[in-house]
C-alpha cells in the first residue's frame, strides 16, 4: 500500500487541553445537557481505566457492568441540521474530555480529500490508511498495568453521509460500498483492541447513514434549531 502524507488524510491535529478551545466551547449556549450527556458517553469510550478504577473503589462486583461498558462501540453520531453546533461542538468536546479524565486528548478531523478523486479503490485505501494512522497512535497511548490510558484520540468525520451513506440503495456505485466497508472495519478494529479512541460523525442526514454504522453507534445525538 502506498501510504498517503498525513496531511492529506487529516485536515490539522489539535492538542488539548487547550485555554481558547475551552473558552469557545464555553461559548456554545443552549447545548448545556447534549455536552453533559456526552461528556460522560466520551469519558468511558476514551478511558477504559476510569470505570474499572471506580468500580473497584466503589463496587468490587460489577464485572457485568464492567464488560458491557468495554464493549461499546467507539462512535457517537451527531445528527442535525446545518447551523445547530454539531460540528463546533464536536471539535471543541475534546477539551472537556481531556480535563474531565485528566489526559491529553488529540482531535484528528478527517480531510475532505479522504474521499478520493473517483479512481477505483482510492476512497477505501484513503479511509483504511486514516484509521491504521489512528489506530497506531492509540497504541502508543494505550496503558499497559498503568491506573489510567497515557492519552486518547477523537476521529472527526464532518458530513459522514457522503462516507458512509446506506448500501441499500439501489444507485450506490461499488467504490462508495466500499468506502462504507472501509469505514466500519475501522470502527471495529478500535472496539476489538479496545483502544483510547472515539469516532465522532456528523451528518445532515442521519437517515441516509448506513444501517450497519447506526447500529454500532454507543450513542446518536441529534440537534435541533433553538
Amino acid at each position: 500500500m502506498t501510504h498517503t502524507d498525513l496531511d492529506l488524510l487529516f485536515n490539522r491535529r489539535l492538542d488539548f487541553p487547550d485555554h481558547a478551545a475551552a473558552k469557545r466551547l464555553q461559548r456554545l449556549v443552549g447545548l448545556d445537557e447534549v455536552k453533559s450527556r456526552l461528556s460522560k458517553t466520551l469519558g468511558v469510550l476514551v478511558n477504559h481505566h476510569g470505570p474499572q478504577n471506580w468500580a473497584k473503589k466503589h463496587h468490587p462486583n460489577a464485572s457485568i457492568l464492567l464488560d458491557y461498558l468495554s464493549r461499546r462501540p467507539p462512535l457517537v453520531i451527531f445528527a442535525g441540521d446545518v447551523g445547530t453546533g454539531k460540528t463546533e461542538l464536536a471539535e471543541l468536546i475534546g477539551d472537556a474530555i481531556a480535563r474531565q479524565e485528566d489526559i491529553p486528548i488529540t482531535l484528528f478531523p478527517l480531510s475532505l480529500s479522504t474521499r478520493g478523486s473517483g479512481r477505483v479503490g482510492e476512497m477505501t485505501q484513503l479511509l483504511t490508511e486514516a484509521f491504521e494512522v489512528v489506530v497506531q497512535q492509540a497504541l502508543r497511548l494505550k496503558g499497559k498495568g498503568s491506573a489510567k490510558t497515557g492519552g486518547a484520540i477523537i476521529m472527526l468525520i464532518d458530513e459522514g453521509d457522503a462516507l458512509t451513506q446506506s448500501r441499500e440503495a439501489t444507485q450506490m456505485h461499488h467504490e462508495d460500498r466500499a468506502g462504507v466497508n472501509a469505514f466500519i472495519r475501522g470502527v471495529d478494529r478500535v472496539a476489538e483492541q479496545h483502544l483510547p479512541v472515539v469516532v465522532i460523525l456528523c451528518t445532515n442526514r442521519l437517515s441516509s447513514i448506513d444501517p450497519a454504522v447506526q447500529r454500532r453507534a454507543a450513542d446518536i445525538f441529534r440537534f435541533v434549531r433553538r
